[in-house]
């Protein structure tokens, strides 16, 4: 990306599913990216052998060592607890990443001067009551997580507000694709070990918006050159729902395990899970210009491709 040329780039959380798939674009865009995570999570090896990058193995609760990093101008504010069910049990430690960390990039963004993007979440919404959500629908957190994520956007708007920091934020539906976690991960390696039977966590009736790491990753960039994205927040969904049930039957059609694997459910969902996640993508599309690209069948059939689960004939 040719506006990004030239900019000294911090991306928190860099080592992670979403970092990785960034890093990988803007990497040789920058002779200046600095990735700055902890490890609880993130792998070193998705990202040393990218060009172009230093990494930096560092806590965001560790406020000294993050202002200490070279002076960026630009900062990808990825680092989060993002498991719903760990918030609730660990709601203490979930405030102190999400909310207290995010406070310490602010201040690392204030001391540099530098832009910063906020990757949110559909958890501020908790069970909305306006579906497809727009952005202007106001907090409802059913979880810990959501909460923290709240905070975190709160603090973003005042040092917007009082400090004239540019700052955007974006709120993530389910962000899938090669590496991820959670539920097409989950299902997947479930099949694997037992191609007969495939449990779902909770009714099966809960539904999310599934929004491909490609599309995400476009967003992010465009958020960061964007002069119309200052001050904004901004959903990034595909703006489609979709029943993790049905998420479960299309993965058994497209391994032609319809008639073969039975599904069961528990009937019981974790602590803080909401029952719909639906974006209205109007605001993105319009200001953004942001268009997601990539559908859900299509990219399960890739993932199915990359993990050797399907072979070429049977992707058509």
């Amino acid at each position: 990306m040719d506006q990004l040329k030239g900019t000294r780039i911090l991306v928190t959380g860099g080592a992670g599913f979403i970092g990785f798939h960034l890093c990988k674009k803007i990497s040789d865009s920058t002779r200046n990216l600095t990735i700055y995570d902890n490890l609880s999570s993130g792998k070193v090896e998705n990202v040393k052998h990218l060009p172009n990058v230093h990494f930096v193995k560092g806590d965001i609760l560790d406020l000294k060592k993050l202002r200490s990093q070279e002076k960026a101008d630009l900062i990808f504010h990825l680092a989060a607890q993002v498991v719903v069910p760990y918030s609730m049990e660990n709601p203490i430690e979930d405030f102190e990443t999400n909310a207290r960390g995010t406070l310490n990039v602010l201040e690392k963004a204030r001391k540099d001067d530098a832009r910063l993007v906020f990757a949110s979440s559909a958890a501020v919404y908790g069970n909305p009551t306006k579906l497809p959500t727009p952005e202007d629908h106001g907090f409802n957190p059913f979880s810990c997580y959501g909460l923290s994520k709240v905070v975190g956007e709160e603090y973003c708007n005042i040092y917007s507000k009082q400090y004239g920091l540019d700052v955007t934020i974006l709120r993530l539906a389910n962000v899938y694709g090669p590496r991820c976690h959670g539920v097409i991960n989950d299902f997947l390696d479930k099949i694997s070990r037992n191609p007969e039977k495939l449990e779902i966590i909770g009714t099966g009736l809960q539904s999310r918006d599934f929004v491909h790491i490609s599309d995400v990753v476009e967003a992010l960039t465009l958020s960061a050159v964007s002069e119309n994205a200052v001050g904004k927040t901004f959903n990034i969904g595909f703006g489609k729902t979709t029943k993790i049930i049905d998420l479960a039957k299309m993965i058994l059609k497209l391994l032609n395990l319809s008639d073969k694997t039975v599904i069961t459910t528990t009937n019981v969902s974790w602590k803080g899970d909401v029952n719909t996640i639906w974006f209205d993508m109007s605001k993105a599309k319009k200001e953004l210009k942001w268009h997601p690209q990539v559908s859900l069948e299509d990219s399960l059939r890739e993932m199915l491709l990359e993990r050797k689960m399907i072979d070429v004939d049977n992707a058509r």
